[in-house]
């Protein structure tokens, strides 16, 4: 237990004080505060990194919470599983934010009636509990659209998937097909992140008008190398996503079987890393505003 929680909360730290704060500072808040002065490659590059960085947040203060109380002698459940390796939106909210989509399957969705009283009545519940996740976040209209926008596509997903392929409900592609899907599904979420990110209807306009109408795609290379750090944190998130969950076990193993000087060297790795990229301005946990 020791040995993984100081996994946790190391996993955590990295997450959160490097990936999603320095992307966040140095490229994203950039592209959201004024769209204007991007072009729309430069604009989807930047709704790429906010999809990084709120994942990298949310289950970054998840992990290093699990970790803390696995200290404690207690065994908290994983909050997130590898959300980006999605193959629909249903699928997406069974790895993300474990926690609160749990609970809203069980305590609004199942209450209403869930699947038992037939097909339209699934999908009017299904599109009741995800409205109100979007509530949840906030008494804005932008996370009340975020969360109709949710709902209509998990509904799409399981009229297409279960009505109209007669797939079960369990099923998952595979080869190609699952490449597509996973992709499809990355961007569909990426988009709605907008209604997220923005502060309102007019600044989403603006970034789909900047996406649409001017990409540019000319002026990407020297913005890759302008914000090198930046993609090369962007594609590590990205990479260790998909690496295999033995790769973690052996890392475990080896605070296991190094004990306390292994972690406490690690620790002190990872202080000094985040004392390179961090700010004199203290980031909060993105989730500490709902």
């Amino acid at each position: 237990m020791f040995a993984t929680g100081v996994y946790f909360i190391l996993i955590g730290l990295f997450k959160k004080a490097v990936i999603s704060d320095y992307i966040s500072q140095n490229f994203v808040d950039r592209i959201f505060d004024n769209p204007t002065l991007f072009s729309g490659g430069e604009v989807l590059l930047g709704i790429y990194g906010y999809c990084i960085q709120i994942y990298s947040d949310f289950s970054g203060y998840s992990d290093m919470a699990i970790g803390i109380s696995l200290l404690l002698g207690f065994e908290l459940s994983m909050n997130f599983n590898a959300p980006f390796k999605a193959d629909s939106m249903s699928d997406f909210w069974r790895r993300w934010h474990i926690s609160l989509s749990t609970w809203i399957r069980d305590y609004i969705y199942i209450s209403l009636g869930g699947n038992r009283r037939g097909k339209w009545m699934m999908y009017l519940n299904q599109m009741i509990a995800m409205t109100l996740c979007g509530l949840w976040h906030g008494a804005s209209l932008n996370f009340v659209v975020w969360g109709v926008l949710h709902g209509l596509l998990v509904c799409v997903h399981k009229f297409w998937s279960q009505t109209v392929l007669k797939h079960d409900r369990h099923y998952h592609p595979t080869g190609v097909r699952r490449f597509f899907s996973v992709l499809i599904t990355f961007h569909v979420l990426c988009l709605t992140w907008l209604f997220f990110r923005c502060k309102d209807f007019d600044s989403v306009w603006v970034m789909l008008h900047q996406l649409v109408a001017k990409f540019n795609p000319s002026v990407l290379p020297d913005v890759f190398a302008g914000y090198k750090y930046v993609f090369m944190l962007m594609v590590l998130a990205l990479v260790t996503h998909w690496l295999p969950d033995n790769w973690q076990d052996r890392i475990i193993r080896v605070f296991e079987k190094g004990g306390v000087l292994v972690s406490a060297v690690a620790l002190t790795a990872i202080i000094f890393i985040i004392m390179q990229v961090k700010s004199s301005d203290v980031q909060p946990f993105i989730y500490f505003q709902f």
